[in-house]
């Protein structure tokens, strides 16, 4: 089985490799790819390469990974390994593209290949009209990064862009933004409602009483019965504990961090 890895985290790329390898599959990986641009260079390049499935992370360096089935017009069987959130992947699922939510498992690889093999499924130019689809969906996700609030000053009604907000959190039943200049506003939204607007890769509800940027995030230490408890910088006016039921998905989330 011919297999090309495009992925641009090198812990991802080398897990994904040895369990492929690991296999007992005939598994020749024929290209390993780290961006929409070495991709597109790739099949340029190599047009009449035999492949059989293609592993290809979304997010990568420089674009969407559907970005070089666009412009290059290939259409392969193409798993995605993702750590997108259930958006995404009831968007995978309604345009029928197979996918593996990160941290990606053996077992879980070994299906996907086995079905695979059993559906020998073929792109046909439908398809790749799909994924174009699936790409232009993703693009007011990426806009949502950008997502402003409004603060009040005094008289005065002053933009706040989401991006220099270390953590939103409760305290005293008031909501509060702190910056990463330390500053904190009072917020006139609801937690549910910022949650709403932030963009789930940059902002994790940690739990009910805190959302934490990315950024912000210094380090995780492991608490009292399975517990984290999360630090920030700056630091926040309160302990941030992720729960036992919540620490999978917060890995999931800070993947590529540590």
């Amino acid at each position: 089985m011919k297999v090309v890895l495009i992925e641009d985290e090198a812990i991802a790329l080398r897990k994904l490799r040895n369990i492929l390898l690991s296999l007992n599959m005939q598994i020749d990986i024929v290209a390993e790819l780290e961006s929409v641009s070495d991709a597109c260079l790739w099949f340029k390049n190599n047009s009449l390469a035999p492949i059989d499935i293609i592993f290809s992370d979304i997010q990568l360096s420089d674009g969407l990974s559907f970005e070089i089935f666009e412009q290059t017009g290939k259409s392969f069987p193409i798993i995605f390994t993702t750590a997108y959130d259930e958006y995404a992947i009831r968007a995978f699922k309604l345009n029928g593209i197979d996918y593996l939510l990160k941290p990606i498992q053996e077992n879980e690889i070994q299906a996907a290949l086995i079905k695979f093999q059993n559906t020998k499924l073929m792109y046909n130019q439908q398809q790749l009209s799909e994924v174009q689809q699936l790409m232009k969906s993703f693009q007011p996700r990426q806009a949502a990064q950008k997502a402003t609030f409004l603060i009040y000053l005094k008289e005065k009604i002053v933009p706040l862009p989401g991006n220099d907000v270390a953590c939103f959190y409760t305290q005293n039943q008031m909501v509060y933004a702190l910056l990463y200049s330390g500053q904190k506003f009072n917020m006139p939204e609801t937690l549910e409602d910022i949650e709403k607007r932030l963009e789930p890769e940059e902002f994790f509800r940690a739990n009910r009483q805190f959302i934490i940027a990315r950024k912000a995030l210094v380090e995780a230490e492991i608490y009292f019965n399975n517990r984290l408890i999360v630090k920030l910088l700056p630091p926040p006016p309160d302990q941030i504990i992720i729960s036992r039921e919540r620490v999978a998905q917060f890995r999931q989330w800070i993947q590529g961090i540590f």
